[in-house]
């Protein structure tokens, strides 16, 4: 087990030393978490989170993911209807913020444009990406996480885009002819 252990581990090493030294500084970064997550998760119980509710925003360390996997701290939006406090995961949409030298129309279709000051700590334009929804643990959520966080929440007109919007990247819609 030890040499599989071994083999494994520098697999990993000959890995991060082909990328670039920024990416090799956040996957390093990212096992420390990850190595963290693992000894946590034997003590963690979501009962002494906050009740996420289906619109809530929260901060999200989506950790370091393969290609275009959406991955890093980010907002996302709480998309579940109704998320029991025992269960140790939540379904979220990743949101993100318009780039300054991007205007509305070159926001990929894929995307929601939500509008400005949605999340009250920015006063950026803000775009949810439904195809990046994804079942999360909670240990992955940064804020909130304490009763006395600050918390918001994005609009029920809001949500019904993204319900939108998911219901057309996941379910085949056939065209009257």
């Amino acid at each position: 087990m030890e040499n599989d252990l071994d083999k494994a581990l520098q697999n990993l090493k000959n890995a991060i030393l082909t990328k670039p030294p920024k990416v090799q500084g956040i996957l390093m970064d990212w096992i420390n978490k990850w190595s963290k997550y693992i000894v946590r998760e034997q003590r963690f119980d979501s009962n002494y989170l906050p009740y996420y509710k289906r619109g809530d925003i929260v901060y999200v360390d989506f950790g370091f993911n393969v290609g275009t996997e959406y991955g890093g701290i980010h907002y996302a939006v709480v998309v579940e209807t109704n998320n029991n406090k025992k269960n140790g995961n939540i379904l979220v949409v990743p949101l993100t913020s318009l780039d300054s030298s991007k205007k509305i129309e070159d926001i990929p279709v894929t995307d929601v444009y939500l509008g400005e000051n949605i999340i009250p700590w920015t006063t950026a334009a803000t775009i949810a990406k439904p195809n990046q929804i994804r079942a999360i643990s909670k240990m992955r959520i940064v804020k909130p996480v304490k009763s006395k966080d600050k918390k918001a929440s994005l609009t029920g007109e809001q949500m019904t885009l993204i319900d939108e919007k998911i219901k057309s990247l996941i379910f085949y819609q056939k065209l009257d002819n």
